[in-house]
């Protein structure tokens, strides 16, 4: 199956990671699926961690090669798509989905973007895991583009360290492999398209079209009365791919009472 995949695999980032043993496990884990690129973020024992090599057992190659930062952005500043996981759901405005539907969209988004493993200028796509004790904080979080659960024991839905990374790593092969077998890139854009279909979160439902075009006005007007469109042959181009941007972001009614509140700051001085 290696032979007959062309996705570029993600990147897979361990934040505060406890345990030399749990990060060479991961390792193994990833050799597994055949992912390489470790980033580890602040390890609490430090880092090279001689407990990390026996557990990864041939994934010796992908701890002599993990890269270290401080933080969790710092570590995701390259990526263009993160898929943040969690055993609980989370006060934010950010799109969730299982494993699986996680490594549709990694895998879609790498083949929109151009990322074959052929390719040089691959954009970089990646996974991120917490600490084995309390996992990602909020603001980690939401530094995502998507939040990733797993439809577990609700009694006891936490994985260790190493099992939730082979639990993402093995979908991800899997979607990889059925994408890898396709000549275009048609089901790819569609996987993103029914992802992106589901509301962010069932308690903040997207805007109405009408909410959203009545945004869309107002920030048009601001920005025309502030001088914005400069090249008239060009402004509804811009003003298309304004229009698209807030389409695609999908924003909730709260979400959009904070933005006109924001263009009345930022026009209050002009009126």
């Amino acid at each position: 199956m290696d032979n007959e995949i062309q996705i570029h695999p993600p990147v897979v980032i361990l934040a505060r990671p406890q345990m030399g043993e749990n990060i060479g496990a991961a390792a193994r884990a990833m050799m597994n699926c055949g992912l390489s690129d470790l980033r580890l973020v602040a390890p609490r024992d430090g880092w090279p961690n001689a407990a990390a090599l026996p557990m990864a057992a041939g994934g010796k190659s992908i701890i002599e090669n993990a890269l270290v930062f401080d933080t969790v952005a710092a570590a995701t500043s390259d990526i263009s798509f993160l898929a943040a996981t969690s055993a609980r759901r989370r006060d934010l405005a950010i799109r969730s989905c299982d494993p699986r539907g996680a490594a549709e969209m990694i895998v879609a988004h790498t083949n929109l973007s151009g990322g074959k493993t052929n390719k040089v200028d691959e954009t970089l796509t990646a996974m991120l895991f917490g600490p084995e004790a309390s996992g990602l904080d909020n603001d980690e979080v939401a530094l995502a583009d998507i939040l990733v659960m797993a439809s577990l024991n609700p009694d006891y839905p936490s994985l260790n360290l190493a099992q939730g990374v082979l639990l993402m790593a093995w979908e991800w092969r899997m979607a990889a492999y059925l994408a890898s077998q396709q000549s275009d890139t048609a089901a790819s854009d569609q996987l993103i398209s029914d992802q992106l279909a589901k509301p962010i979160m069932p308690d903040a439902p997207p805007a109405s079209i009408k909410e959203r075009d009545f945004l869309f006005q107002r920030l048009e007007a601001a920005l025309d009365d502030g001088g914005f469109f400069t090249a008239p042959d060009m402004s509804h181009v811009v003003k298309r791919n304004l229009r698209a941007f807030f389409t695609r972001a999908a924003p909730s009614a709260q979400e959009i009472s904070t933005l006109h509140g924001v263009i009345q700051a930022l026009t209050r001085k002009r009126d």
